[in-house]
Parts: structure tokens; sequence; C-alpha cells
């Protein structure tokens, strides 16, 4: 008897036929390319929720900065994970300064992009820039409020009457109610800051971060932009005058 033909009395003795035996394969394929379907969803979803918690407790830090400091830091344009030194005037995007603000520096294949709103004038009560502790209200050195977060709000005011600039930190769209996800056409709102973490590369093109969100560009999608395989990047941004009303209510 050949080996075919002994394999098939085995299959016989046992009750089962060649295409029940065919069936049973192809079921316990199909429930274990499930099963790890739902793992990897699952998987997907836990790192996604920790993102978010981890851009939630950047965004708390950095608005504790500003209320202590009267300012916003400036970019880690060096990768010390420390604001860069004297903040040069053209250091309006790099790194998230995590220690400057009193987090962690993560390993740097998973820091954040950061940029900030910097539009400096010769009148301090008409000046933008917001990484300065600058006197725009007048007060005298020793006074209570002498460069606090009153004079920042005033810059936040100066930086939300500015039009939206391709040369200053912006959003573009969403893909849905906010527009084209498109930072050649639609630039939708000028930001006090927004930071960027990036996720795993979902579509293996090697980048860590997604399109239109790049190293060096000052525009970035909408923290609205729904994750889909081409673009999982957590987006977090506050306009100028969203921060300035956080900053006005949070006063002691």
């Amino acid at each position: 008897m050949t080996r075919q033909g002994v394999w098939r009395g085995l299959i016989s003795q046992h009750g089962l036929s060649m295409l029940e035996m065919t069936l049973v394969l192809l079921t316990a394929s199909l429930l274990s390319w499930a099963a790890m379907a739902a793992y990897a969803t699952v998987e997907r979803d836990r790192e996604r929720a920790q993102g978010l918690a981890q851009a939630q407790q950047m965004q708390v830090a950095l608005r504790a900065f500003a209320m202590r400091h009267g300012r916003l830091p400036c970019p880690d344009t060096g990768g010390s994970g420390y604001e860069a030194a004297g903040c040069p005037t053209g250091a309006l995007v790099g790194g998230y300064p995590y220690a400057s603000v009193g987090l962690d520096v993560p390993p740097l294949g998973l820091r954040a992009r950061y940029a900030v709103f910097r539009q400096a004038s010769a009148t301090p009560g008409q000046d933008a820039d917001l990484t300065v502790a600058l006197e725009r209200t007048g007060d005298a050195p020793g006074d209570l409020h002498h460069r606090d977060v009153t004079d920042l709000i005033v810059g936040l005011n100066n930086a939300a009457a500015l039009p939206v600039s391709t040369s200053l930190p912006h959003l573009t769209g969403d893909g849905g109610p906010a527009g084209a996800v498109d930072c050649a056409v639609n630039r939708v709102m000028a930001v006090a800051y927004w930071m960027v973490l990036p996720q795993r590369d979902g579509n293996d093109d090697g980048a860590a971060l997604d399109p239109p969100n790049a190293p060096s560009e000052l525009c970035v999608a909408s923290p609205s932009a729904p994750m889909r395989a081409d673009f999982d990047d957590i987006v977090r941004a506050e306009s100028p005058a969203q921060l300035a009303g956080w900053l006005r209510r949070s006063m002691p």
C-alpha cells in the first residue's frame, strides 16, 4: 500500500474524509488569522491611547512652563532635550524640549516635534515672539507683574491679530470639516504652538512622521485629522486665542 493510501486509511478510521479534514484545517487557519488581526488592532489601540496620554502630559507641562516663566519654551534644535541655548531668532521648529519643561527625555526616535509662534517687534506692546519673556504692559522692574504671564497674554493677543503665514507655525485641514490636508492650498489657522508625536510606521515608508508633517515644516495636519494606515501621528496645538484664554482662566 502506498503512503498516501495509509494516510487516507488512518483518516478514514478516525471518521474524517479528506474533504472534512480540509475544511477543519481551513477553519483553523481562518480562526488563527482572525485572532492575529484582533490582537494587532488591540495593540494599535493600546499604543494610540498611550500616545494620547503622553500628548496630554506634554501639553500640561507646556502650559505650566508658560504660566511660570511668562513665555513658551524654545524648540530643542540640538537634540539634547533642552530648549536651544539663547533661543536664536530662526529657531521656530525643532524637537519638543522635554527636559526644559520637566519631563523625561524619551529615546531619539520617539521624540515629538515642536514649533512655536515667533513674530518680534521693536515696539514691546506689539511684540508676538512667544519665546521671549518681554515686558509688554509697561510694568517696572520689581513690580509684581513685570515680565510675567500677563505679558505673554498680550503677546498671544498680538499673534492672534496677525494673518496666517507660511513662515510661522500653522495648521492645514483634517480631510473633513476643516478641508483638505494640504499645506499648499489650505492654511487653516495660525497656532501659538504645535507638537507632533510620531507613532508606529503604519505604512512602512521608513519615515517617523506622516505627510504633511515633516521635521522642518511649519505646517502640520489639524489635530482632528482621523488616523489612517498612512497617517497615525498625534497632533496637539492651540491657537494664540485659545492659549491666552486658558492662561487668563488659570491665573491666581
